[in-house]
């Protein structure tokens, strides 16, 4: 690209990694991060107002700041990519 020149091979298309029979949304945790929080595969805007997600053995309510919440206590947000991420209040969620 340097040289402006087309890289080698051919070139991909976006729906190439895409597949009919993936889903719109995966409830399930695909990422934590080094802080200990857990991003899921849902899309936040997805879900309804005031929604409480299960996970594990616990019900958590949702949080526009990690200060919304006691410290130590578990609940969810909306993160950067618009995803549903579980996390603790001056804690892991790990």
């Amino acid at each position: 690209l340097a040289r402006r020149e087309p890289p080698p091979g051919r070139p991909r298309l976006d729906e190439a990694d895409r597949r009919r029979d993936w889903p719109e949304d995966l409830a399930e945790i695909v990422y934590i991060d080094h802080f200990g929080n857990a991003m899921t595969g849902l899309r936040a805007a997805r879900l309804p107002a005031g929604a409480r997600l299960a996970a594990a053995d616990r019900v958590l309510e949702a949080a526009t700041t990690f200060s919304d919440r006691p410290p130590g206590t578990a609940f969810w947000y909306e993160n950067s990519n618009g995803l549903v991420e579980i996390a603790v209040n001056q804690g892991r969620a790990d």
